[in-house]
């Protein structure tokens, strides 16, 4: 069964992206100039499914003056998990966090 965190469900195509934005740094990343997320590995846009993300509380958008890791430039605005992203990914799990929604 797939389990709802936040009122979303962690299905494996949210975890696949959520995975991405925990482990692979610069790979998913908002361009200013297009208007548009891009999965930079799989070469396709993924905004819908970040907005998706952010609305839910699974990730959160860097702030500009926020460091960047290896491979992510300053010009790009990146995405880190929240606790509801930790949870859909297992590692942890609050029933509070599991219920809001």
């Amino acid at each position: 069964m797939t389990e709802i965190v936040n009122g979303l469900a962690a299905t494996p195509t949210r975890k696949a992206l959520l995975r991405a934005v925990a482990y692979d740094a610069g790979r998913i990343s908002y361009d200013p100039n297009e208007g548009v997320v891009w999965d930079h590995t799989a070469g396709v846009q993924v905004t819908a499914r970040c907005k998706e993300l952010v609305r839910a509380g699974w990730i959160r958008a860097l702030t500009p003056e926020e460091p960047r890791g290896p491979g992510e430039h300053k010009f790009r605005t990146y995405y880190r998990l929240n606790n509801f992203g930790r949870v859909a990914l297992g590692h942890g799990s609050s029933s509070e966090e599991k219920s809001n929604g």
